[in-house]
């Protein structure tokens, strides 16, 4: 024999170590606390910003939609990069729109 002392397969945990099991009860009222507070946390200014935003998006064209899609990501990137500064704007001069060569004279 190894051991001078018996030693078992199982080894029981102390109570103060024991894992209890919550209750179908208390884990449906700890959900509901759970998210009545999340549903009363006041929006953050960018929430309040993102949800304008949205609104506005709402009534665009598909493809409006798309473009002001493609133009607020770009305006993010070059944020990121910190390369906005008070002087940057966007151009609205489009490519794919005729204009007028012809000379006024």
């Amino acid at each position: 024999m190894l051991f001078p002392f018996q030693v078992s397969a199982t080894f029981a945990r102390p109570p103060s170590m024991r894992i209890k099991k919550p209750s179908a009860r208390f884990s449906a009222e700890h959900l509901i606390s759970v998210a009545t507070l999340y549903l009363q946390k006041e929006d953050d200014e960018f929430l309040i910003m993102a949800k304008g935003y949205a609104a506005k998006m709402k009534k665009l064209t598909p493809d409006q939609l798309i473009f002001a899609d493609r133009v607020i990501t770009e305006t993010l990137v070059e944020a990121q990069m910190g390369k906005l500064t008070r002087w940057t704007s966007l151009s609205t001069f489009s490519y794919d729109e005729p204009h007028d060569t012809s000379v006024n004279n």
